[in-house]
């Protein structure tokens, strides 16, 4: 019987209901007329192409001019497409608290939750610090840009509700251009700007503001456009598109992802993922510190939410959509083979390419899907790709029909995967001689213990039609489920296996 595949990871709060682990692959939905619902891709892998000297990383920006700009440590650098840089001054801060980068088509600022701020011209690349004679501007965590306005906020004190805007085409500022998120009283947490609006994320409650052309401060709300959640983190904000995303909390409680489209508030993490999200909160880890970004590849636009204190790594497709299917996660392997978060903390596309900047060492990936490795300090290491299936309640009777189970168990006699085979060098043309083999292994618990795993071949490069398969007597279970994992310097693609097994009469 077919095994497909139809969404990624989701492991219930109890394995009863479900187990299902989806590393370092994604899901992208097939033709209607395809075998399969699914086939599953791997993530890009990170090769290295520019190491900055000034340690961790705080931010990437592409400019409106299309100039690629990297904070790392303190200092502001200006990358060109030659991938080439340029420090171009110190911020004078030297948090790992990530920055915020806009620019109004003249100058680019920076802004990083300290009382100050910075400017550099993008066609001279002069540096400065924002002296603002009249007071207003006393630094911001976020910074966007609308209508020929530079927006900021929250303004200090970190706890309040309001923000600023310049005036129109410069870096100056009018004391008149403040104003505060009022329609309940928590602190605002973060802004945004999407689809010709501003979004201003509470710590509880949120609500929208346009450009509504008033002689004073532009900008006023928008009638009846409220959102009953605010931001848990403030950095775990990002759009793509149409979509404004951030991971939630309001007065019910937190740790809810939501996506906001539109005027519609709608919550994109499901069930298995808030278990996940409460688990690293018991654990000890806050939710408070996710740093989130977003990008695009062949069309999936993905949402990156990064955990530092829970070492994990969750992503959402927004091109799927659906909550039950459109989640996996992301990890890199160290030497000891332990799995942990991503080594991206923020993302940018310029020069035609992907780029993520290193949260530990600044160094800017290209994030290539043609690359098998994370470039991570000590590496490369191989990318490892886990896929647990849905578990098999179902098997052969006597004249060789496919049937329920039915409570009875199974004796399975063979396993075989729907794997891409023949693209993996059988020799060290990557950074580290990986064998072309995919290794397998199952439970009959539900996912609570596994078995041993087993090597299968997965074709040297060019023989293309090896299937990885497991023949001979391979026990009996009520409800089995099997998982894979490999590694190796070429594309590989999951369509799903085929199990082979029959229903005993017990």
């Amino acid at each position: 019987m077919r095994l497909p595949l139809i969404g990624g990871s989701y492991t219930a709060r109890s394995v009863i209901a479900s187990a299902q682990r989806c590393v370092n692959l994604f899901p992208e939905v097939n033709p209607k007329d395809s075998l399969t619902p699914t086939t599953h891709y791997q993530r890009p892998g990170l090769r290295s192409r520019v190491v900055l000297p000034r340690g961790f990383g705080r931010g990437l920006f592409r400019a409106s001019s299309g100039t690629l700009y990297a904070v790392a440590g303190q200092t502001l650098y200006l990358i060109r497409p030659d991938l080439t840089f340029t420090a171009l001054g110190d911020i004078g801060t030297n948090s790992q608290v990530p920055v915020s980068m806009a620019d109004n088509g003249a100058t680019l600022v920076v802004v990083d939750a300290s009382p100050h701020g910075w400017t550099a011209d993008l066609l001279t690349n002069a540096f400065a610090q924002i002296v603002d004679s009249s007071g207003t501007f006393q630094g911001a965590r976020k910074v966007d840009y609308m209508d020929t306005f530079l927006l900021f906020g929250p303004v200090p004190p970190q706890d309040s509700n309001q923000f600023i805007s310049s005036e129109s085409n410069l870096v100056a500022f009018n004391p008149l251009f403040v104003a505060g998120k009022t329609d309940y009283p928590d602190p605002l947490s973060t802004l945004i700007v999407n689809r010709h609006e501003l979004v201003l994320l509470g710590e509880l409650k949120s609500e929208i503001w346009y450009d509504a052309g008033n002689p004073q401060l532009p900008f006023a709300e928008l009638p009846g456009a409220f959102i009953e959640h605010g931001a848990v983190s403030p950095y775990s904000v990002a759009s793509s598109d149409i979509s404004v995303f951030w991971l939630g909390q309001d007065l019910q409680g937190d740790g809810v992802a939501f996506r906001q489209r539109g005027y519609q508030t709608t919550r994109i993490s499901n069930h298995a993922l808030e278990y996940a999200l409460r688990q690293m909160k018991k654990a000890g880890s806050q939710l408070s510190d996710c740093v989130a970004y977003t990008y695009q590849q062949d069309g999936h636009y993905f949402y990156v939410m990064n955990f530092p204190s829970g070492d994990q790594t969750w992503v959402f497709d927004d091109s799927v959509g659906d909550p039950m299917l459109a989640w996996h996660q992301r990890a890199w392997a160290s030497g000891d083979g332990v799995l942990h978060r991503e080594r991206v903390v923020s993302a940018a596309a310029a020069y035609g390419r992907n780029w993520g900047q290193d949260w530990e060492t600044g160094t800017i990936y290209e994030l290539d899907p043609e690359y098998y490795f994370d470039d991570a300090p000590g590496g490369p290491y191989p990318v490892q790709y886990i896929r647990t299936f849905p578990r098999t309640g179902a098997g052969f009777d006597e004249r060789g029909q496919l049937i329920e189970a039915e409570g009875r168990r199974v004796q399975y006699h063979g396993f075989m995967l729907d794997i891409e085979s023949g693209t993996i060098p059988a020799d060290n043309s990557g950074p580290e001689i990986l064998l072309p083999a995919v290794t397998v292994r199952y439970s009959d618990d539900r996912g609570r213990t596994f078995s041993g795993s087993v090597q299968l071949e997965l074709g040297s490069d060019g023989d293309f039609l090896v299937w990885p398969t497991l023949k001979g007597n391979l026990g009996l279970a009520r409800d089995r489920l099997w998982e894979v994992q490999w590694a190796g310097a070429g594309a590989t693609a999951l369509n799903g296996a085929w199990s082979d097994g029959r229903v005993t009469h017990d």
